[in-house]
């Protein structure tokens, strides 16, 4: 279960009284565990997170077959695709 606490690595979270009082005595701290799959979750995120949403090596590549001539794009169909896949329709 995602979230789910076990008792792999703790993760220390400070509590409120804590971060409002500077230089008094620091008070008891809570401990959370996460779950396997929460750990898988998170480090998927930040996997994503250093990918780009665009390949930008093949943006290029069309670039140049379409300045060359290489490709045609039929702009009713495409445009018309378009308005379809963001309306939800196949």
């Amino acid at each position: 279960m995602i979230g789910k606490i076990s008792h792999s690595q703790p993760v220390v979270l400070p509590t409120e009284a804590a971060s409002k009082t500077a230089g008094a005595k620091t008070a008891p701290v809570a401990q959370v565990e996460l779950s396997h799959e929460m750990k898988s979750l998170q480090s998927a995120k930040q996997a994503m997170e250093t990918t780009s949403d665009v390949d930008m090596d093949k943006v290029a590549q069309m670039k140049a077959m379409l300045n060359a001539g290489k490709v045609s794009v039929n702009l009713d169909s495409l445009a018309g695709s378009m308005v379809d896949f963001y309306q939800g329709q196949d």
